[in-house]
Order: structure tokens, then C-alpha cells, then sequence
């Protein structure tokens, strides 16, 4: 299965989260790449790929010393979009990887 792809804009701003238009998406993904790669074993390392506005296109990758890093991150999203089920998941998978 071939990463998604996310498009991008840089008008608005610096902040990666504020560039990437589909930013549930994102999360989505990455939660599940995640979960995927820690239950399932780890079939690539390329997370996503970036599309800004001018066609450019970047490769996002993940490797497994960064899923702790990155659960965290989905967590403070879903919180924030009160998509508590998902929170309970990944505090799940947290606390499995202590």
C-alpha cells in the first residue's frame, strides 16, 4: 500500500500543523501507521509524502524510536477535538510500550 499523500500551503505560516490542509487526516494516518507498525511489524518507514502548492513534493518518514514522540503528538490533537475513544487507544498503546 503506497503512503498518502497531504497537501500543503505555506501561506499559512511556519507551523507544520497549520500547513497541512487535511490535518485530521494526517493524524489519522499516523495513528494508524503507528498502530499498524507496532502490532503488525513495521512494512515501511515512509510515514507520508508533502504536496505544497507548486506540485514539489516531500517524503515524510517515521522510524520506531520516534512512535512514543509522535503518539504523544496524535494524542494532544484528538484531546484537543475531544475524539476521546481514539485517546484512549493511544494511551493504550503508551502505556503497553513503557
Amino acid at each position: 500500500m503506497e503512503a498518502p499523500r497531504f497537501e500543503i500551503n505555506y501561506d499559512n505560516g511556519g507551523d507544520v500543523e497549520r500547513m497541512i490542509i487535511d490535518l485530521r487526516g494526517f493524524y489519522v494516518h499516523m495513528m494508524d501507521f503507528i498502530t499498524d507498525a507496532i502490532y503488525e511489524g513495521p512494512r515501511t518507514e515512509v510515514l507520508c509524502y508533502f504536496i505544497d502548492d507548486t506540485g514539489k513534493e516531500y517524503t515524510s518518514t517515521l522510524g520506531f524510536d520516534s512512535f512514543d514522540k509522535s503518539l504523544r503528538r496524535c494524542l494532544i490533537y484528538f484531546e484537543k477535538n475531544e475524539e476521546f475513544e481514539r485517546c484512549v487507544l493511544i494511551k493504550r498503546m503508551l502505556n503497553e510500550r513503557l
